[in-house]
């Protein structure tokens, strides 16, 4: 049986070399499902990193083992749009602290720290994607939003009420 996890947040500049190498794991594990772009120095190729250094409408956050607050479990990057509907643009747990509330509790904390409107969409290649969100946000409005790409993502829409339960 594995034995949960406690887990922080900790808001992180965009050059943090935990982040990126947690977003190399990440899109390694995308790669067996969707294309992704690698570059000559074998380095999978996130182009939307660079927006995250606007502080006031993104933000990067590292999910750390609580019991240290230094091991990286995870991260978060968010954006805040002009509505002020905060919107989870990636996410990522390592494989070592999946299914052990590390993910549950990072996004109910995250969500808390920045109440109101929120969303976030899911590929229909992650179908264990949508299963989480669904258990962290069973209040979640959903409805399927297809993209320039044609892909018809499900994307769910709820909001944190400031002082109320996280989700």
């Amino acid at each position: 049986m594995l034995t949960s996890v406690m887990v922080e947040l900790l808001q992180v500049e965009i050059d943090d070399a935990r982040l990126a190498r947690l977003l190399q794991l990440y899109m390694h594990e995308w790669s067996g499902l969707v294309p992704m772009a690698i570059d000559a120095d074998a380095q999978f190729v996130y182009d939307e990193l660079p927006l995250y250094a606007d502080r006031e409408t993104r933000a990067a956050y590292l999910l750390v083992d609580g019991s240290d607050g230094l091991t990286p479990l995870g991260f978060a990057l968010i954006q805040r749009d002009a509505a002020a509907c905060h919107h989870v643009e990636e996410f990522f747990v390592v494989a070592g602290a999946r299914r052990r509330g590390a993910g549950a509790t990072a996004a109910r904390r995250l969500f808390a720290a920045r109440p109101g409107p929120w969303t976030l969409t899911v590929r229909p290649e992650n179908p264990a994607g949508l299963a989480f969100w669904r258990a962290v946000a069973p209040d979640g409005e959903a409805q399927v939003d297809v993209g320039a790409d044609g892909v018809a993502r499900t994307r769910l829409s709820f909001v944190v009420v400031p002082g109320g339960p996280a989700v």
